[in-house]
């Protein structure tokens, strides 16, 4: 039987969640050792033993078919001795977003997937990563740590939409629950991107990391308030994080190159989710938001890939020939 070559699209996918993985099991290991709580130490355990297996098996899939295995992130960029940075409940809340941001990432790549093998793959980060995060928000209700949306009372009849006044930014109707959940689970995100960025401020020896990561601060903040406006303006609580998600530990933890490296992957992310929410809204106020934070996050993730660049820390993704670079070459 003749073997399929692997498509452009598998590749790509098999590329992007090589490295992410390499960089998400430094930070599993570092948990791993520094968490105190044993049951969500088993969540983290859990965690970390499927990102290695899935390490794994696309490093079998890039050699089997003579590409070269990409270096992604290794013990070099984490410092296993340093002292507890981020408390149990952040752990927690990094292994549920990490579960959430899976279920998705993966479910796209296996979309965008052709042959069994990589479908199998792909298939089976999908159930992994949706055990992660079920075990993850378990342990959090167990705990008291996890933060649940919203409850509202709606209404005991259907109703359909009469007139344009539904979608006014002017007189602004109550939030409607497809509305209130992206708002919701928009501000728990940049809880966390803001508490990571405070972590990497107060840990980098590098005056320029400290200053991009303060802007994400900030920008993060920002963001909170805005989301957290507009659900007050309808009397509903925005979440609250629990107390502590970092320690006063000013230790450098994790290299510049993999910090900044996650903060573009979770631009990337946060890009995706304002998308998302801009496109389920159906109050125009709520979309001019979205599509004017969603440039912000675009900004600064430049800012975090022209960093990369000046450092020499972008790795590229494989790309297709230069055919005017051959006949070029070819020629002279």
């Amino acid at each position: 039987m003749a073997v399929v070559k692997l498509t452009a699209s598998e590749i790509g996918m098999l590329w992007t969640q090589y490295v992410q993985n390499t960089m998400t099991i430094q930070f599993l290991k570092y948990f791993s050792k520094t968490v105190e709580d044993d049951e969500i130490k088993s969540v983290v355990q859990f965690a970390e033993e499927f990102s290695s297996t899935v390490i794994e098996d696309m490093q079998g899939i890039f050699q089997e078919e003579e590409l070269l295995v990409p270096d992604g992130f290794n013990e070099k960029d984490v410092n296993m001795e340093a002292p507890k940075l981020f408390t149990d409940a952040f752990i927690l809340m990094f292994l549920s977003n990490m579960g959430k941001a899976g279920v998705l990432a993966y479910g796209a790549s296996l979309s965008a997937s052709s042959r069994e093998d990589v479908r199998q793959l792909f298939s089976r980060c999908v159930t992994e990563t949706t055990e992660l995060f079920n075990r993850a928000v378990d342990v959090g209700l167990e705990k008291g740590l996890h933060v649940r949306p919203p409850q509202v009372d709606v209404p005991r009849e259907i109703e359909y939409v009469e007139g344009k006044k539904y979608l006014s930014p002017f007189n602004k109707r109550s939030l409607n629950t497809i509305e209130i959940s992206h708002l919701f689970e928009n501000i728990k995100t940049n809880m966390l991107g803001e508490a990571i960025c405070a972590a990497f401020a107060q840990t980098t020896t590098s005056n320029e990391i400290v200053a991009y990561m303060k802007k994400g601060e900030d920008i993060s903040s920002k963001h909170i308030q805005t989301f957290s406006h507009i659900l007050d303006g309808s009397e509903i609580h925005p979440p609250m994080a629990s107390n502590g998600l970092i320690t006063n530990s000013t230790t450098q933890t994790f290299s510049d190159r993999l910090i900044v490296f996650l903060m573009s992957v979770l631009s990337t992310t946060g890009q995706g989710n304002y998308s998302a929410a801009s496109t389920a809204s159906m109050r125009y106020d709520l979309v001019l938001n979205y599509q004017r934070l969603s440039v912000e996050v675009a900004l600064y993730a430049k800012d975090g890939l022209d960093l990369m660049i000046k450092h020499g820390w972008l790795e590229e993704p494989p790309q297709a020939p230069d055919r005017n670079e051959l006949v070029e070459h070819s020629s002279s």
